[in-house]
């Protein structure tokens, strides 16, 4: 299992708003071994195609969140996503930070982005805030959109350090079975990091599955006393925040 400290593996980890939990006592006695590999941004016309086909090759499930405005011209390999069994989720239109915009603003972000890859084919549930920025308004409205806000256990910092090495030392250091794991779809340190990320996860014991299904699957074994509905849209996470980070400003996540 992961490391204690910060809230890795638990559904309170990956959903802002959740009144669910999961103890780690919980995971052991569950043998937990489900992970997820998620990737932001793009599609970069080269690169996110290649982690695409490593994905493929290694027979891993993953959860894609493209910018919208990005992926309205690259439809293919949003559909190629899907074909394979990928998951799709909303990243936004246009990769803002949505804390400074207005309600409906916000809403339009959420909604144009939907139309968009909807239009692929994708029947997006979950909601992944830019640079893992919100507040509880903006909640809210993604809710109301139909859509459940994630973050993530585990930043590989692949946004930052650009160095394949840095990035798989970082994810054995950090990650363990229960982790949901953020990386980016548009670096070429990203993919060349990405086998070895892989094996590494493999090697903790770690079961690829989509972000949908570990949290469906978190549902089944959250503490009863605290549950909300059991729902995708009314599933959330505290973000586990760094000592003085801003409300809403996901931990170890300054940018991306």
């Amino acid at each position: 299992m992961e490391k204690s400290g910060r809230r890795k593996g638990r559904l309170g980890a990956v959903i802002p708003d959740t009144a669910l939990d999961v103890m780690p006592a919980t995971l052991k006695e569950e043998g937990w071994n489900l992970c997820a590999l998620t990737f932001d941004d793009g599609p970069h016309r080269v690169v996110t195609r290649q982690i695409l086909d490593v994905l493929n090759r290694e027979k891993i499930p993953a959860t894609y969140f493209p910018v919208a405005s990005v992926a309205e011209n690259q439809g293919e390999v949003i559909r190629d996503f899907l074909a394979a069994g990928h998951e799709i989720g909303n990243h936004s239109l246009t990769h803002a930070d949505l804390r400074a915009m207005a309600p409906d603003a916000q809403r339009h972000e959420i909604a144009e982005a939907n139309r968009i890859l909807r239009g692929f084919g994708a029947n997006p549930v979950l909601f992944r805030p830019p640079y893992g920025r919100y507040t509880p308004d903006l909640l809210t409205i993604a809710r109301e959109e139909s859509m459940s806000p994630v973050l993530w256990t585990v930043d590989t910092r692949d946004w930052q350090v650009r160095d394949p090495d840095r990035i798989v030392q970082h994810v054995k250091t950090e990650a363990g079975t229960g982790s949901v794991l953020l990386l980016h779809s548009t670096y070429p340190s990203t993919l060349n990091a990405l086998p070895r990320v892989i094996a590494a996860m493999r090697a903790k014991g770690c079961e690829f599955v989509t972000l949908s299904e570990w949290i469906e699957r978190m549902h089944q074994i959250a503490t009863p006393a605290t549950a909300m509905a059991p729902t995708l849209v009314n599933a959330g996470v505290n973000a586990g925040l760094k000592t003085g980070a801003k409300t809403g400003d996901a931990a170890l996540r300054t940018a991306n």
